[in-house]
């Protein structure tokens, strides 16, 4: 039998750990720590894999804004869309398929909302700022689309006679860049889906 020091005894009388150390929690560091030095080629594949997952914001946010912008005009344009099917001389079942893709289109964007919107606060890291960037966006789009009109007219009042004219002159160089497009028979549709 091996000779092992005895232990020692502390001031309560119990007999303490054979080599008194601080203990503490081991934490991420400590486990890269250990696999660097067991294995450093995989230490190396997971820090390729760190890099390869950054937060893309700014794409995360344009895909909210865009999808949530989409299925606003979608939902409140039904009519629209129904009168412009009939227009194209599509059979009924034809325009009643391209009516449900919609409407599944619509059901899988509100799905994936939720479901980011479950990402940003239930998760950590990158997949949380991912999906706030994307519930950040959503709301932006659901604020421009819903906005009433009183409050555009509103801030455009609001601009000094130099602004008012630059974008004046926007406009008229857009219709003067696009003339075969007339402007009149455009409509935008407002907060009530006018």
């Amino acid at each position: 039998m091996p000779f092992l020091p005895e232990r020692p005894v502390n001031e309560l009388g119990m007999t303490m750990p054979y080599r008194p150390t601080a203990f503490r929690k081991q934490d991420q560091s400590d486990f890269s720590r250990r696999v660097r030095r067991i294995d450093p080629e995989a230490q190396a594949q997971g820090a390729a894999a760190r890099r390869r997952a950054q937060p893309k914001m700014l794409t995360a946010g344009l895909t909210g804004f865009g999808a949530a912008y989409a299925i606003s005009a979608i939902a409140t344009n039904r009519d629209r869309i129904e009168l412009a099917l009939r227009q194209q001389g599509l059979a009924p079942d034809t325009q009643h398929l391209v009516l449900s893709a919609l409407t599944a289109a619509l059901a899988a964007t509100l799905v994936m909302l939720t479901f980011q919107v479950i990402r940003a606060a239930l998760t950590a890291g990158v997949a949380r700022k991912n999906g706030r960037a994307y519930f950040l966006g959503a709301i932006m789009a659901f604020g421009l689309f819903y906005t009433p009109d009183f409050v555009w007219q509103l801030g455009f009042d609001l601009l000094d006679g130099r602004s008012q004219n630059v974008l004046a002159s926007a406009g008229a160089f857009f219709e003067d860049s696009f003339p075969g497009l007339n402007i009149d028979q455009i409509s935008f549709t407002s907060s009530g889906g006018r």
